[in-house]
């Protein structure tokens, strides 16, 4: 008699045993799920995965194990048709390996070892965003995407996360704008919260004053996967009409893209404030214990050290220089004047010393 404890178990759909998972983990899911079915589809004449699994379950010991792998391998070929990357295919294989075990096929890792093929990663010379690129790009596009690709550069942000913050995650309390970024919305799951630069704010603050607070800042579809491929499209247009049409050989892989913004962001935080600082605000964690203990107003500090050199707007950005120039003139200043007072004191100090031990002979 088979236990009501495993009737419970098997009655569930693999929707339920990943419900825990993050968001981003679930949309990866279904990702995954998508790909394969498509793949059964083209691959055995309209038959769906629902099918495939089925068949396979007809099969046993050496058959089922060749078949499964046969089939596994074909899927990779495929997607590497596709020019999808080693890098991401291992990691849409490892949600495929949780719903071969939910259809009930355990693969074995030494069975992956032994029967699969992967592409050896290929690792080309990386571009290096530049300023003058960002100023092109930035005079093409309309003014609020020029808000959201500001808000990249200046926050080091993955899109996704951008695209998932609403007004209420906005903080104006200070001289530059926070924004909080939930932990459900990173793909490590830690929290954290960037930065804006003036120069990025004044472009966000119109779309903040007609915003509700539970309303997304950035964009317009709630799906982040939805929304984030509709942007890359989108500024994937903007890069061509700024004559930008470079790709990487080995992939076909566009050289700019919204994710440069993010590298262009670590490179100028890393050069003033070293890796450690470039982590931390990237979400990569990274061991910076003294910045997690610092106030709001000493992290501004710190973020504005950079902030110069995330300013596309060259008149915005000398007078930031500028500001920085004369602050740092009248810290000098103030140094100057305590380090004379304290001068005096010790003179006068010794004078009375002198005076004393002459008094005293």
């Amino acid at each position: 008699m088979s236990s009501f404890l495993l009737k419970k178990i098997q009655h569930k759909t693999f929707e339920e045993k990943i419900a825990h998972r993050s968001k981003r983990t679930r949309e990866i899911f279904a990702t995954v799920q998508k790909s394969f079915n498509q793949f059964c589809m083209k691959q055995y004449e309209n038959r769906t995965s629902t099918e495939i699994f089925t068949e396979l379950h007809t099969l046993q010991g050496k058959e089922q194990h060749d078949a499964i792998f046969d089939i596994i391998q074909s899927w990779i070929d495929w997607n590497y048709d596709k020019n999808l990357l080693t890098s991401a295919l291992k990691i849409y294989f490892s949600k495929l390996k949780v719903l071969f075990h939910y259809e009930g096929f355990k693969i074995h890792p030494q069975d992956i070892k032994d029967n699969l093929i992967w592409k050896k990663k290929i690792h080309e010379e990386l571009h290096a965003l530049q300023m003058d690129e960002i100023r092109l790009i930035l005079s093409v596009a309309k003014p609020r995407k020029r808000a959201f690709y500001l808000s990249l550069l200046s926050t080091g942000a993955r899109p996704g996360e951008l695209l998932q913050v609403t007004k209420q995650d906005f903080d104006m309390s200070n001289s530059r704008i926070k924004i909080t970024i939930h932990p459900e919305s990173v793909k490590t799951g830690a929290g954290r919260s960037v930065y804006l630069t003036r120069e990025a704010a004044q472009y966000v603050m119109p779309i903040l004053k007609i915003k509700k607070d539970n309303e997304l800042v950035y964009a317009r579809r709630t799906d982040p996967l939805l929304a984030e491929k509709t942007e890359s499209q989108t500024f994937s247009r903007y890069v061509d009409n700024a004559g930008f049409t470079e790709r990487y050989h080995s992939n076909n892989y566009r050289k700019i893209t919204l994710y440069s913004f993010r590298s262009f962001f670590f490179g100028k935080c890393a050069d003033i404030h070293r890796e450690g600082y470039a982590h931390r605000m990237t979400g990569h964690g990274g061991y910076l214990p003294q910045y997690d203990r610092m106030a709001d107003e000493r992290k501004i500090e710190w973020f504005v050290d950079v902030e110069p050199e995330l300013t596309v707007d060259l008149t915005e950005k000398y007078k930031i220089e500028l500001e920085f120039q004369k602050k740092e003139n009248t810290t000098n200043g103030q140094e100057i004047s305590k380090l004379k007072t304290e001068l005096a004191q010790i003179k006068a100090f010794h004078n009375w010393i002198n005076q004393n031990t002459t008094a005293a002979t």
